[in-house]
């Protein structure tokens, strides 16, 4: 198995500024960061299975401190997961209630590929998700 490597608080901002531009790219519309501390109860999935190794680094980091935000898109008054699977469904089992994420915020209504992605994949919840032996 190849080595794991976690994305930092710094590499999340960095990833949810390109996200941004693609999807402002993709739909034509503007879009906003925000962050905020969300519900982990609020947060939907958009991938059905998660890698059984990395899930347990991810559990062993966040008890010693690791703590890189998630980013989803909110939509509906769920927030839709579009990096950070693993970080979510760690802290869900750990116990925790709430995650820091960076909202992706369109300017416009519309309804972006994720839901539908979500919607298709039968996913509501993390609890939804799979964990797969890698």
């Amino acid at each position: 198995m190849s080595e794991i490597t976690l994305i930092t608080r710094e590499e999340a901002l960095k990833r949810a500024e390109r996200i941004k531009r693609e999807y402002e790219a993709i739909y034509g519309i503007e879009f906003e960061l925000e962050r905020a501390f969300i519900s982990l109860d609020d947060v939907v999935p958009t991938q059905g299975e998660l890698s059984e190794g990395k899930l347990l680094v991810v559990l062993q980091e966040i008890k010693h401190g690791y703590d890189a935000p998630i980013i989803v898109i909110p939509y509906g008054g769920k927030y839709y997961l579009i990096d950070g699977h693993h970080r979510a469904f760690a802290l869900k089992k750990l116990g925790f209630e709430r995650v820091e994420a960076i909202l992706i915020k369109p300017l416009e209504e519309f309804v972006p590929g994720v839901v539908k992605t979500a919607e298709k994949s039968g996913l509501k919840r993390l609890e939804d998700v799979k964990i797969v032996r890698d």
